[in-house]
């Protein structure tokens, strides 16, 4: 949120000096003719190219936090796991280190793949912006399929990401490294099916949304309550969206903690069963029951060597 707020204030500043702006085109496309009201502004050269940098270290840094905040999540859990002594409370020391070795070792990895991720969202939001500018309306159908096409490859590298930085935060392996092992293993266990099928992420995203209807609920309740008793208008939708959004981003936090903790379990049980039945014998217990009961063809024995 901090972020956001700085990148969107040094954005606005930015985009405002006179070495940022372009002509102005009339609204009608047809030349210019000394201005009018609705005369729309364009960028020039450098303040489109400044406009893309912005939008790429917006994109970039929320990618690198994100990914930080799930390798340490996964560092913690592998600490759990295989030395439940040393991640045993909250403030542990797994979760300094974890968060340390994430922030600091493991830090290039994580801005490597992020920034794969970033830049497919800034082509995808170049070619969104050029779809809708209506000065331009040649090869609209091209732009279209290469949406799409970028949509799919941002699809696919979120989800390489998303269990290679659960291997970086396990055993600090460089990123491409960590994807392939981490792809392996599940190939080995032959569980891609399992993977696919995970619902957890679905479901918390549920939680998030109905967390999100309600704290908006209860804010159009607040605004209601000031325009009876101030009898001031317009508070009503304004108070919903505040409150959806609030409710949406925290519990989106918390959510996206629950997800990665979820997909390194998933990692460590496939790579170490035997540890997790040592270090957690009745949390392996119900698991293997569980994990039976779910999957009876692909069942956990022993390590596997990758």
């Amino acid at each position: 949120v901090v972020f956001s707020t700085v990148w969107t204030l040094a954005f606005a500043g930015t985009m405002t000096l006179d070495q940022m702006k372009g002509v102005a085109v009339p609204d009608d496309g047809s030349s210019y003719n000394g201005g009018s009201d609705d005369d729309q502004t364009e960028l020039s050269s450098l303040g489109s190219a400044v406009a893309c940098f912005f939008l790429l270290s917006f994109y970039w840094t929320h990618q690198v936090l994100k990914n930080v905040v799930r390798s340490s999540v996964a560092g913690v859990v592998g600490t759990w796991w295989f030395t439940p002594l040393e991640a045993s409370s909250f403030c542990s020391m797994a979760v300094r280190d974890s968060f340390i070795r994430s922030s600091t070792y493991s830090l290039g990895s994580i801005c490597f793949g992020s920034l794969i991720v970033a830049l497919l969202q800034l082509l995808r939001s170049i070619l969104r912006s050029a779809a809708n500018d209506r000065n331009s309306n040649s090869n609209g159908i091209l732009r279209c399929i290469a949406y799409c096409i970028l949509s799919y490859i941002e699809r696919i590298v979120a989800y390489f990401n998303k269990w290679a930085y659960v291997y970086v935060g396990l055993y600090g392996y460089d990123y491409l490294t960590a994807g392939k092992r981490v792809m392996g293993l599940f190939k080995t266990r032959g569980w891609e099916t399992i993977i696919a099928d995970n619902l957890v992420n679905r479901l918390l995203g549920i939680i998030s949304l109905t967390i999100g209807l309600l704290v908006g609920l209860c804010s159009l309740f607040v605004a209601f309550l000031v325009e009876e008793f101030e009898s001031k208008g317009g508070w009503l939708g304004a108070g919903f969206v505040v409150g959806f959004v609030i409710g949406l981003i925290l519990s989106g936090v918390v959510m996206g903690l629950l997800s990665s903790a979820v997909d390194s379990i998933i990692v460590c049980y496939a790579e170490a069963p035997n540890e997790f039945s040592e270090s957690h014998p009745h949390h392996s217990q119900e698991m293997q029951s569980t994990w039976a009961a779910a999957w009876p063809d692909l069942g956990v024995r022993g390590p596997v060597v990758i």
